[in-house]
């Protein structure tokens, strides 16, 4: 029974996991106060510029445009910063964890390789008994393997 949750679990996980990593990485990356700062200043920026005729200041109107171009390039620079680091620890967490998970995987299939994961009632399985059972031949069972293969397909089914 055991073999059966931790095996079905992994599966599960395959697929919750990435999405799970996801939405805790856009929570932990989200903009700061310093960047909320530059958004304000850039938004005020923005209003003074609109205040100001083009043709009777146009000093003061450049001035506060390349100030207000500065201001706005340096937020973009932080905001890909921010997403960059975002992927990276996206992609990072998400591969490290699918490595364990088959790692996981491997360790089980070689101990348990000639065990079932269940046993079901005689008969039940009548037409493909071997096929679900195979490697280990215990009659009217599922192997780790077989397992493996339903369980992965139903959570990529469910999925989609």
């Amino acid at each position: 029974m055991n073999l059966f949750i931790i095996s079905t679990v992994s599966c599960l996980l395959e697929y919750i996991f990435p999405s799970l990593i996801r939405y805790i990485t856009s929570r932990l990356y989200t903009l700061n106060k310093h960047d909320m700062e530059l958004r304000k200043n850039l938004v005020h920026l923005e209003q003074e510029m609109t205040r100001i005729s083009i043709v009777d200041e146009f000093s003061k109107y450049a001035k506060l445009q390349r100030k207000y171009n500065k201001l706005e390039s340096t937020l973009k620079e932080k905001v890909n910063e921010r997403l960059s680091s975002r992927m990276k620890m996206q992609i990072s967490v998400t591969y490290g964890f699918r490595m364990l998970n088959g790692l996981l995987m491997f360790i089980l299939l070689y101990l348990y390789r000639n065990k079932p994961v269940i046993i079901l009632p005689k008969g039940i399985l009548w037409p493909i008994q071997n096929l679900l059972s195979w490697p280990c031949y215990h009659e009217d069972s599922i192997s780790l393997i077989m397992w493996l293969i339903i369980a992965r397909l139903v959570v990529a089914t469910c999925k989609i």
